[in-house]
């Protein structure tokens, strides 16, 4: 059976991985663009997402990275503007603009059920900059200018009056 091999996770039959495989195979073996040519870019990414739509491939951040030739990273340096010698404005807004769709798609498949929540959670927190945050208010209910004694320190806290015995008719 397909995805019993701990060794090989991938659930598919050999003719659904030789056909997943030749799509992919066609966006890496695509010729190489002018990286410092916003046209080209912005060329090829609508290549690849024309491309997702007539194969039934689900459009992905690794496969856009795959289509352009460049890494995860580069996508991620040229939308932060970190390659600021090799990338535009126009070129940081294509990479946000592309990724954007790509989350929309997830989010919007995640919401009606066709992809794994935990898949979506992962791919939002890793590539979309989704995180989650629980934002905690602390506030003090006596304000640290009050000077107090220990002696009331200890009665607002309800220790025992030193003083006073504690068990005195307690035996062994």
């Amino acid at each position: 059976m397909a995805g019993t091999n701990p060794k090989n996770p991938i659930k598919a039959t050999p003719a659904e991985i030789r056909e997943k495989s030749r799509k992919l195979l066609h966006i890496y073996r695509l010729p190489k663009i002018d990286l410092n040519d916003d046209q080209q870019v912005e060329d090829r990414i609508n290549y690849y997402f024309d491309y997702c739509e007539k194969e039934g491939l689900k459009p992905v951040v690794e496969g856009l990275a795959l289509a352009l030739g460049v890494t995860r990273q580069a996508l991620h340096d040229w939308e932060t503007g970190r390659r600021r010698g090799e990338t535009s404005p126009a070129r940081a807004d294509m990479v946000k603009k592309a990724k954007e769709y790509i989350a929309f798609l997830m989010s919007d498949a995640a919401m009606s059920g066709q992809v794994n929540p935990v898949t979506w959670i992962f791919y939002a927190k890793n590539y979309f900059g989704m995180s989650d945050k629980h934002e905690i208010e602390v506030k003090a209910n006596q304000p640290l200018g009050e000077e107090l004694s220990p002696e009331e320190i200890a009665k607002r806290v309800g220790l025992p009056d030193p003083d006073e015995p504690v068990d005195v008719d307690w035996k062994e």
